[in-house]
């Protein structure tokens, strides 16, 4: 009898519930200079804004923020979202460069898919990106977009933007060998081929290990280079070709570690992108 009863019993306790993701959200703070690459079409323009950026001293012409939400386990949804905002006076002499970016999506073992984007710089309107059912839609200011990125056509497979490609290395292990993604750059997709090169960044008073992932655009001369610290995949420094015209980079430094990457899980992914 005492059997059945506590049989009985067990089956009218509620299930044992299930451990809840949790997602680890973190910021992270970088500096944010202007350099000139001398391949500007306009060197006396690229002379003056090198100077302008010059007046921002040792702390740059901006500051910028990433907020990111990732999931601690490797698997649920991720969102980033980045500001990046001239400083003092050049605030206003530099308002083109204020520049609001988000992207989200979901990871799967570590690997995250972008499934929406948005864009914003300086007093232009948003575009915004979204990827439904293999399709993608892009609308600017609640507008179909222009034929370069037309709305409601197939989505590239594996396409992603700077902010997914610049922190989508936390929980896998960083690549080894070049390989090409579909990249959402200045509105528009192109091909970007990226070769990784290890390497070393003076990094807070320190040579650092890093594999720099070198990003250049089939389709222009837009750059992409993001140095990825090889102990866990933080990005240490990231640097944005801005025009043709100027030959100018935006260079975005870390300035410390972010807080609470240690709830992160590195998982055991395969090293192909």
């Amino acid at each position: 009898m005492s059997v059945l009863l506590a049989f009985c019993v067990g089956l009218a306790q509620p299930a044992a519930a299930q451990p809840a993701k949790t997602d680890t959200t973190f910021s992270a703070q970088w500096q944010v200079h202007l350099q000139q690459d001398g391949h500007g079409t306009d060197a006396r323009g690229a002379q003056w804004l090198v100077l302008l950026g010059g007046l921002g001293g040792p702390d740059g012409v901006a500051t910028a923020q990433d907020k990111v939400s990732w999931p601690a386990d490797g698997n649920g949804v991720y969102r980033i979202d980045s500001t990046l905002t001239p400083r003092g006076l050049l605030a206003v002499l530099l308002r083109k460069l204020h520049w609001l970016r988000s992207a989200g999506g979901e990871v799967r073992d570590g690997r995250p898919e972008m499934l929406w984007a948005s864009d914003q710089r300086g007093d232009r309107p948003a575009t915004h990106l979204r990827i439904e059912q293999g399709r993608m839609q892009v609308t600017t200011a609640g507008h179909a977009a222009s034929a370069a990125a037309a709305p409601e056509q197939p989505a590239p497979p594996g396409l992603t933007d700077p902010l997914t490609l610049t922190w989508g290395f936390l929980q896998r292990p960083l690549p080894t060998r070049p390989f090409t993604v579909p990249l959402l750059i200045n509105d528009e997709v192109q091909t970007a081929h990226i070769t990784p090169q290890h390497t070393t960044l003076q990094w807070q008073g320190k040579d650092v290990a890093c594999t720099l992932l070198d990003g250049r655009s089939e389709q222009s001369s837009a750059t992409l280079r993001i140095w990825l610290r090889q102990s866990d995949g933080v990005p240490l420094q990231v640097i944005l070709g801005m025009s043709d015209r100027y030959g100018l980079d935006v260079v975005q430094t870390l300035t410390a570690n972010p807080e609470g990457l240690s709830a992160l899980h590195r998982q055991g992914a395969t090293l192909s992108p």
